[in-house]
C-alpha cells in the first residue's frame, strides 16, 4: 500500500461571520504520487471497509463509480484480494448511468463488467444493475425503489457502506452537473438526467438525499486536466463534487479525496 504525502482534514471557513465557528467540512485529503498509487490505496481501503462492514452487518453494501482509476483499482481486486473478502455478502449497486443498454460502449455497469462482474472470483457478489436500457424516467423509478430497500442506518437512510465517486473536469460527480437544473435538492432517491452537458444526454443518478446514509466516501481526485476543477471546489464549495462531500460529512459519514500529484495544486 502506498503511502501519502499528506492527510489532512479540510475545511473551508466561511465568509459569513455566524458560520466561522463552524465551517464547512469535506473530509481528509491525501496525496499520493501517481493515479496507480491513488488505485492501490482505494482497492486495499476497500477491502478494509467492506469487511468491517461485514461483520457489523452481515453484509455490505458499496456504491460503484465508473472512471480510469476506479477501474484501475477493481482490476487490483480482482488480483490482489480475491480471497481479502466474503465477496458473497457484498452488495454493489452504481452511483449513476446512461441511459443505454448494457452492451453500449457508454455504459458504466458494461465499462465496469470486464474488470469486476466478469470476474469467478467476484460472480457471488449481489448485483443491482439499474434497467438502462428503459426510458429514463422508468429506470429512476425502479432504481430507486431498489436503493430503498437496501439496509437502512438508524436514520432510516439507504445504508452505503463504501461509496466510490469521480470527479469531471468541469467539478461534476455522479451526473449531478454544475449549473445544471436536474442539481438541486430533491426528496427522490433516484433520478433521471435529460440534457446532460457531456454525451449522452440522458442517464439517471443517485441524489444528495440517496447519500444521506453514505459511511464511507473515497473520491479519486486524478489527473491534470482535473486540478482546476479540484482547486474550485475546495476553496469555493460550489461544485457538485464539494456539495456532495460537506453532505457526506454532515450526515455523519466519512470522506477520503485520493489526490495525485497531477491533480493537486499544493
Amino acid at each position: 500500500m502506498p503511502t501519502s504525502a499528506a492527510d489532512t482534514r479540510f475545511k473551508h471557513p466561511q465568509t459569513n461571520r455566524e458560520l466561522e465557528s463552524n465551517p464547512v467540512t469535506y473530509g481528509n485529503i491525501k496525496q499520493f504520487p501517481l493515479a496507480s498509487d491513488v488505485a492501490a490505496e482505494a482497492a486495499h481501503s476497500a477491502v478494509a471497509t467492506l469487511g468491517d462492514a461485514i461483520a457489523r452487518h452481515g453484509r455490505a453494501v458499496w456504491v460503484l463509480a465508473g472512471g480510469s482509476s476506479p477501474m484501475a483499482a477493481y482490476r487490483i481486486l480482482g488480483t490482489d484480494y480475491v480471497s481479502s473478502v466474503d465477496w458473497s455478502k457484498v452488495t454493489v449497486l452504481i452511483g449513476d448511468e446512461r441511459s443505454v443498454p448494457v452492451d453500449h460502449p457508454d455504459s458504466n455497469w458494461g465499462q465496469i463488467a470486464p474488470a469486476l462482474f466478469d470476474n469467478p472470483a467476484f460472480t457471488e457478489m449481489e448485483q443491482l444493475r439499474p434497467a438502462s436500457e428503459l426510458d429514463a424516467e422508468e429506470a429512476a423509478r425502479l432504481y430507486a425503489n431498489v436503493v430503498a430497500a437496501l439496509p437502512t442506518t438508524a436514520s432510516g437512510a439507504p445504508r452505503l457502506d463504501l461509496v466510490w465517486l469521480g470527479v469531471g473536469e468541469d467539478g461534476h460527480t455522479l451526473s449531478l452537473f454544475p449549473g445544471h437544473p436536474d442539481f438541486r435538492p430533491v426528496e427522490e432517491l433516484v433520478i433521471p438526467v435529460y440534457d446532460s452537458p457531456k454525451p449522452p444526454p440522458t442517464r439517471i443518478t443517485l441524489t444528495l438525499k440517496a447519500l444521506d446514509g453514505a459511511q464511507n466516501t473515497v473520491i479519486f481526485a486524478t489527473g491534470a486536466g482535473k486540478r482546476d476543477s479540484l482547486t474550485a471546489a475546495l476553496s469555493e464549495g460550489a461544485l457538485p463534487i464539494a456539495v456532495v462531500a460537506a453532505h457526506v460529512v454532515a450526515n455523519g459519514g466519512s470522506v477520503d479525496w485520493l489526490f495525485d500529484e497531477a491533480a493537486s495544486s499544493r
